[in-house]
């Protein structure tokens, strides 16, 4: 393999292991993302039911 080729290859393989790590950091602050909201929704809707059982009363 020549110099040229195997810095090529270093290269090649630095790149493809920095898409990956975006990558994963892109999941890991979408599933974040989704955890939070998911929790928002969750803590409104119980917000709403706490005010919907007093105006019964």
């Amino acid at each position: 393999m020549s110099e040229s080729s195997a810095l090529g290859f270093a290269l090649t393989y630095a790149a493809t292991l920095g898409v990956g790590v975006l990558m994963f950091f892109g999941q890991v602050i979408a599933f974040t993302a989704l955890l939070v909201l998911a929790g928002t929704v969750s803590l409104l809707a119980r917000s709403e039911r706490v005010m919907t059982r007093r105006r019964t009363r």
